[in-house]
């Protein structure tokens, strides 16, 4: 290996010192539009084990932690954790998807290309258990797969649908744009925690204060801060990439 590929492959893996199982969004918003992302039928996240039936959409609450989160089950990891801290939104279990509690977070372009028929939140109250096996070996292995030197080029191989982002310390400090690889490595040791990631470092912070991606039929791309004033035919001659700015990787 290079010896600048090998400064990079280490950047990256310092960023994921002690990783466990969890990521935690900054704000409700940030969760509602990873959750509703995760519906859409061909989504990385919806072969990964989140999703379900298309009509009922589930913001689990664990009253306990005061946490939403959502639980992704993965081959060679366990499950992952994305959380947001928040104090609970409703004392309903069911919300339709017109309630004023979810309309406060969304535009009405993102309403649109959210829903597309009759469907609601179901808001139940339920502690994942796993975390509480506590071991000596909770630690993930990150393994970079594949490192793009552009975002044009991670957008257009990889096209991902979701896109998380390990903002920098600093402006020196270079962003860590990554999405989780669909095939885990099977570790030889089968006390070996062992999760591929595919990554584009930003040294530029293009990505930083932006929550949509824009692929244009060029393969150019436009960074959004949010989806307004978008036509039918932007829609289908475009791809949007939602992108999570990761607040933590710490245990709730």
């Amino acid at each position: 290996m290079s010896e600048e590929l090998n400064q990079k492959v280490e950047l990256v893996k310092k960023k994921f010192e002690n990783f466990t199982n969890f990521i935690e969004l900054p704000d409700f918003r940030s969760f509602l539009l990873f959750t509703l992302t995760s519906q859409v039928p061909m989504n990385v996240l919806a072969q990964m084990g989140l999703g379900g039936n298309k009509e009922v959409i589930n913001l689990p609450y664990n009253p306990i932690l005061k946490i939403y989160y959502q639980k992704i089950n993965l081959l060679s990891v366990g499950a992952l954790i994305v959380y947001v801290k928040s104090e609970p939104l409703s004392d309903k279990f069911v919300l339709e998807k017109d309630d004023s509690t979810i309309k406060n977070f969304l535009n009405p372009d993102e309403m649109s290309l959210a829903f597309r028929g009759k469907e609601k939140f179901l808001l139940p109250l339920v502690s994942d258990c796993n975390s509480c096996d506590i071991d000596n070996n909770s630690k993930i292995t990150i393994k970079i797969d594949d490192l793009f030197h552009s975002l044009e080029s991670f957008l257009g191989v990889a096209e991902p649908n979701l896109l998380f982002a390990i903002d920098g310390n600093s402006d020196s400090d270079p962003d860590i744009i990554f999405t989780f690889n669909m095939m885990p490595e099977i570790p030889i040791r089968t006390d070996k925690k062992i999760l591929k990631i595919d990554v584009f470092i930003d040294e530029k912070h293009n990505t930083r204060d932006v929550t949509y991606i824009k692929r244009e039929e060029d393969f150019k791309i436009n960074y959004l801060s949010e989806v307004k004033d978008i036509s039918h035919a932007e829609i289908y001659k475009s791809a949007f990439s939602l992108i999570m700015h990761i607040k933590s990787l710490n245990e709730p």
